[in-house]
C-alpha cells in the first residue's frame, strides 16, 4: 500500500491563541470563557465575561479549538465547538483550515491521532506541560484526497459510536455496582431498627477527641497525619499523606490505634460531613486532623465496622443530616451531637456477622469497580488505535 501524502499542520491551518484571562476578569454574567476543562468534561461550569472581545477570540458553533497545553493524556486534544458562541481562552488555539486541502472533521481526527506525539514534543512538569507553536505546526498528518478524507471520517464515525455504545454500557454496569452496597447497607439496617431495640452511639463510645489543629508541613519522618481525603469508600487511603512534628506527649493523646473509627466533624460539602472509616492500623504511629472526631469504641459492646456502615447507610445519613449544622458556608457535627445518634442495640456478635458479611459485599463491589475502570481504559485504548489506523491507512 502506498503512503498517503503528508503534510506539516502549518500548511493545513492558521492557529490563532485564545485571550488570557486572570480571576480578577471573570463576571457572573456575559459570555461564557472557554478553557480547557470545557473541552474535556461537558459539566464543569463556565468562568464568564461581559467586557469587549476581539473578534479573533470569538467562537462559534463548528469551529476547531485546539488545546496545547496541560496534563498529558487529559488535556492535549482536537475538537468541534456545539455550545454557542463563547471566548476562546489561552492555551487553546483556534483553528482557521484551508478547506480547499482538508476537511474539518478529518482534520479533528488527524490530530487526535498524534497525541502521543505532542505531548512527547511537549515540555513541562509531569503534572503540567506545553507545545510550542513551531513544534506543534511541525507534526505531519496524511493528507489524501478530501472525497478520501470524507469516506474516512465516516468510517471513523460509525467505528466510535460503537466504542460509545461499550464505554455507555460499561458505565451503567459501574453504576449498578457501585449502588449494590448502599442497597444492602439499606436493606440490613433498616431491617435492624424495625425489629430491634436501639441504643446511643455514645453508649458504646469510651473516649471522642478532635485532631491536631497545627500545619503539617513537616517531612516524612515526622508523624503522618490523616485528614479528610484521606477517609473516603468507608476506608482510610494512606496516599497523600502531610506530617506533622509532634511532642511525645502529643503523640500519646493523638495516635490512633486499630479499632478507632474517624469521622468528619466539618466542611464546605454536606455530603462530606459525616462521612468515616475505620483505621485499622499501620506500621508507624498516625495521628489525625482537627477536622476529624476520633471515636474510640467499647468493643466489648461493638464493633467499629458494624458503626461505620451504618453511619454510611442512608438511615445513618439521614441521623447525620438531622444534627448537622451550617455556619459561614460550613456544615458541621461535633462528638456531643454524634454520641446522641440511635444505633441497633444489635449483640456483639451479630454485628460482627452482618459487618462480616458486608465486608465481603464491599470487596466483590470494588472488585467489579475496578474491572469496569479497566475496561474503561480499554475503551480509550480502542478509540485511540481506530484513529491511528484509521488516519495512517491502516
Amino acid at each position: 500500500m502506498n503512503p498517503r501524502p503528508s503534510a506539516p499542520i502549518r500548511d493545513l491551518c492558521r492557529l490563532v491563541n485564545g485571550r488570557a484571562f486572570t480571576p480578577a476578569d471573570w463576571t457572573e454574567t456575559g459570555l461564557p470563557i472557554v478553557r480547557i476543562q470545557n473541552l474535556n468534561d461537558r459539566q464543569k461550569p463556565f468562568n464568564r465575561y461581559d467586557g469587549e472581545v476581539k473578534d479573533r477570540f470569538l467562537v462559534a458553533d463548528g469551529d476547531i479549538l485546539l488545546s496545547w497545553s496541560g496534563s498529558p493524556g487529559t488535556s492535549f486534544g482536537c475538537f468541534v465547538w456545539d455550545r454557542g458562541q463563547a471566548i476562546v481562552n489561552q492555551h487553546i488555539f483556534k483553528v482557521h483550515i484551508d478547506e480547499t486541502r482538508i476537511d474539518r472533521d478529518y482534520f479533528v481526527h488527524a490530530v487526535n491521532s498524534r497525541l502521543d506525539e505532542m505531548i512527547a514534543l511537549a515540555h513541562g512538569g509531569a503534572g503540567l506541560r506545553h507545545i510550542t507553536r513551531s513544534k506543534l505546526e511541525s507534526i505531519e498528518i496524511p493528507v489524501p484526497a478530501v472525497d478520501e478524507q470524507r469516506r474516512i471520517v465516516a468510517r471513523i464515525n460509525a467505528c466510535l459510536q460503537r466504542v460509545d455504545e461499550i464505554r455507555a454500557l460499561r458505565q451503567e454496569a459501574d453504576r449498578e455496582a457501585k449502588a449494590l452496597l448502599p442497597s444492602s447497607l439499606a436493606s440490613v439496617f433498616g431491617e435492624l431498627l424495625a425489629t430491634c431495640d436501639t441504643m446511643t452511639l455514645g453508649s458504646v463510645v469510651c473516649e471522642s477527641r478532635y485532631g491536631i489543629s497545627r500545619k503539617c508541613d513537616a517531612g516524612e519522618d515526622a508523624v503522618p497525619v490523616l485528614r479528610i481525603p484521606n477517609i473516603a469508600d468507608l476506608e482510610v487511603k494512606l496516599a497523600d499523606l502531610k506530617y506533622c512534628a509532634l511532642a511525645p506527649t502529643e503523640l500519646v493523646r493523638l495516635a490512633l490505634e486499630p479499632g478507632d473509627l474517624l469521622v468528619v466533624r466539618t466542611n464546605g460539602s454536606a455530603d462530606l460531613v459525616g462521612r468515616c472509616a475505620v483505621f485499622e492500623g499501620a506500621r508507624r504511629p498516625f495521628a489525625f486532623a482537627s477536622y476529624l472526631i476520633r471515636l474510640r469504641l467499647d468493643r466489648g459492646r461493638a464493633d467499629p465496622t458494624f458503626v461505620a456502615m451504618f453511619l454510611a447507610s442512608a438511615h445513618g445519613r439521614d441521623a447525620i443530616a438531622a444534627i448537622r449544622r451550617t455556619s459561614a458556608g460550613q456544615y458541621n457535627v461535633n462528638s456531643e451531637n454524634l454520641r446522641a445518634i440511635q444505633i441497633p442495640a444489635v449483640p456483639i456478635r451479630w454485628q460482627r456477622k452482618i459487618a462480616e458479611r458486608l465486608r465481603d459485599q464491599e470487596s466483590v463491589t470494588r472488585a467489579i469497580a475496578a474491572q469496569q475502570a479497566a475496561r474503561m481504559d480499554e475503551a480509550d485504548h480502542l478509540r485511540a488505535a481506530i484513529l491511528r489506523r484509521s488516519i495512517s491507512g491502516r
